[in-house]
Formats: structure tokens, sequence, C-alpha cells
């Protein structure tokens, strides 16, 4: 009797394994097919938005250069030596309004000196840093006599220091008692003196020690942009959103590419002005391409 109850359970025991062995094998099953067919339909998805996906390159021109508006300073200039006689910064944001900013030098007979500087801030939302060719700096002033020269400097965010290191003139501006203009450019070498945010410190400040205190009206100071390079129309003509990830220039005898971060909504034409890409002479190819691996196709020459 013992014997026939023990063989029952242990056929029991081994039906019971059998069971809970297939009821996992399923588990097993459906875990990989639910895997399955989730990655199906993501790939599918992508697919699909692959398929719609449909951007276009329209134009793509060569961008002589073009200037943006002027940038002035929005807060009080520094100074760090002499003294601010009358006015404020905001009686130097605008030329010729018969409103200007009065400083002397320092009273410190036989050496009269003195040092400026403002802040400003280049719109980088609206002129990308990879737009810009250079930068230029416009002063309009009055001198109370014309023993030195009158230099401006931006701060060199590399060497941590106030330069005209690279500007098209170093020589500084000799004024001539009237109202006088005094421009420079910051050639190839703007990017030292432009913070990726867009910020530039400018310094007006005097040739050196003289024997004559000088009062020196400010009437206007701004910086501004100069954008030159190319430039490339995008339409997007499909329904989702398109990210272009980078662009290549073609030719018989180069292939340049390019990394990009543009995104063009569904019926948006955006233009592109990259200053650092020249088009290749005679006939050549511009590519761009898509996140979702899709290629738009310009030919041009």
């Amino acid at each position: 009797m013992r014997t026939i109850t023990g063989l029952r359970l242990k056929r029991d025991r081994r039906g019971l394994s059998n069971i809970i062995v297939v009821v996992l094998s399923l588990v097993i099953i459906i875990a990989i097919t639910s895997n399955v067919v989730l990655w199906s339909y993501q790939m599918n998805q992508l697919d699909w938005e692959k398929m719609r996906e449909a951007v276009k390159i329209s134009n793509v021109t060569h961008v002589n250069a073009t200037r943006s508006s002027w940038f002035v300073v929005q807060s009080e200039y520094m100074v760090n030596i002499g003294s601010r006689v009358s006015g404020t910064f905001e009686d130097a944001q605008v030329s010729n309004d018969d409103r200007w900013e009065t400083f002397q030098e320092e009273e410190k007979p036989p050496r009269y000196r003195l040092d400026v500087n403002g802040t400003f801030i280049i719109d980088v939302s609206a002129y990308p840093l990879w737009s810009i060719s250079t930068v230029e700096i416009q002063l309009r002033y009055r001198a109370s006599d014309s023993v030195e020269n009158w230099h401006l400097k931006a701060y060199n965010w590399t060497t941590n220091a106030f330069s005209d290191s690279g500007f098209n003139s170093t020589t500084g501006h000799k004024p001539t008692m009237r109202w006088d203009n005094y421009a420079v450019n910051l050639t190839d070498q703007w990017r030292s003196y432009v913070h990726d945010d867009g910020t530039m410190r400018l310094e007006f400040c005097d040739e050196g020690n003289d024997a004559i205190r000088t009062t020196v009206d400010i009437d206007f100071l701004g910086v501004r942009i100069v954008a030159s390079g190319t430039r490339f129309t995008f339409r997007n003509e499909g329904a989702p959103t398109s990210h272009l990830v980078s662009l290549w220039t073609i030719n018989s005898t180069n292939h340049q590419r390019y990394d990009t971060n543009i995104i063009v909504n569904s019926g948006e034409t955006l233009n592109y002005t990259r200053a650092d890409i020249s088009l290749p002479s005679g006939q050549y190819t511009v590519k761009v391409v898509t996140k979702r691996g899709n290629i738009a196709v310009y030919l041009g020459s």
C-alpha cells in the first residue's frame, strides 16, 4: 500500500514539474513575442516617419558682406581711470542725436589718463557665431585737445586681457577737436574677442601719460557683425519636423563634410548661412543629411 502511494506521489510531482516547465516556457515565449512585436512596431514607426520626411535644398548662393544693426551698451560704462563728468550710457546709444556722455582724464599732473570700458551683447540667436565673418566697432567722439592718439581695444577671452591684436588698425586715432568717427575691424581674429554667448567688452583709452588734461565726449559706441559666406535654403515639404545633422559640399576634387544642428519644421523654409563654407568652383553638389537618414541633394555651378 505504501509503495503504491509513493509511486503516485512521484508521478504527481513529475506532473507538477511538467506543468511548471510548460507555464514558464509560455511566459518566455510570450515575452519574446511581445518584444519582437514591439520592436517591429517601433521599426515600422521609424520607417514610416522616414518615408514621410521630405526635405529639399531649394537654393544655394554666395552671400556678400551684410551687416547687422548696431549693438550698444545696455549698462553704465566702468571708469577705471579718470571720471565721468555728465550724461549716462543711454546718451551714447544713438549717433548724432545731440546727446553724449562726457568723461575726463584723472587729475594727476603731469600724468593725465583716461580708461573706460563697457559690455556689449551680440544677439547670437539672430546672428549665430558660425554666420559671422568679422566684427566692426564704431566710435563717434570729441576730444578737447589733439595732443595724443586714442585707442579702441576689446577683451580677449583667450588671454584674459584687453588687446587690439589682429585689428585692422592698431595705431589709434588722432582727434581733430571736432566730432570724429573712429572705426576698427577685428578681421579674422574676431573670435578671440566674442564670447560663446555673444558678450564683448570694449575699452576706450588714451595713448599714455601726457601733460594736458583732456575731456572726451562720447556720442556713440557700438559693435556690429559682418556676415558673408554661403547661404543654404531648406524647405521641409514633409509632415514631420526634420533635424539636419550634416552637410556636404562636393566637386570633382574635394568632398567636405560640415556638422550642423538645424531644425526645420513642417512647411517651413529656412535660410542657413555659414561663414566658414565656400562654394567649390565649377560644377558642385551639396548634400544635407537628416537624423532619420534621408538625404537631399542640390546641383549647382
